[in-house]
């Protein structure tokens, strides 16, 4: 009885050992079968979050082109704005200027007239007061 019963134990344990084996095998695959498809998830993942970077990248160049290429226009709107605002106020102080010179004349016009007269009404005076031609007061010079 002791000899089947050290069968029947070393028949057991080797069925176990053959059993736990083939279950590490199975077990092993299996691992490696999930570590495969994590590896290929996590390279898919990189590859995506690679394209959705260069994307990132690429609309943030276009934008910053197409800021670049506004702020210039803007800027050469506002120099040739201010250029026109220039030269307006240049034409417009040349006139002021003209109109300037042009009231000054006539005013010296004035002047001159008011002065001849004064001179001539001092003149009659004092030649009324002195004795003298009153006719030589009306000579122009």
């Amino acid at each position: 009885m002791k000899t089947k019963t050290i069968a029947l134990a070393l028949l057991l344990s080797i069925f176990g050992v053959t059993g736990c084996s083939e279950s590490k095998e199975d077990t092993k695959q299996e691992v490696m079968s999930e570590m495969e498809e994590a590896g290929e998830a996590t390279a898919e993942t990189y590859e995506d979050a690679k394209e959705e970077a260069a994307d990132s990248w690429d609309d943030a160049k276009d934008s910053a082109e197409e800021a670049y290429e506004d702020g210039k226009g803007m800027a050469s709107d506002a120099y040739e704005e201010g250029k026109e605002k220039a030269s307006d106020a240049y034409e417009e102080g040349k006139e002021m200027g003209a109109d300037m010179m042009e009231e000054g004349a006539a005013k010296t016009e004035e002047l001159k007239d008011a002065t001849a007269k004064k001179l001539r009404e001092a003149c009659i005076k004092m030649k009324e007061k002195m004795g003298g031609d009153v006719s030589e007061c009306d000579t122009k010079d």
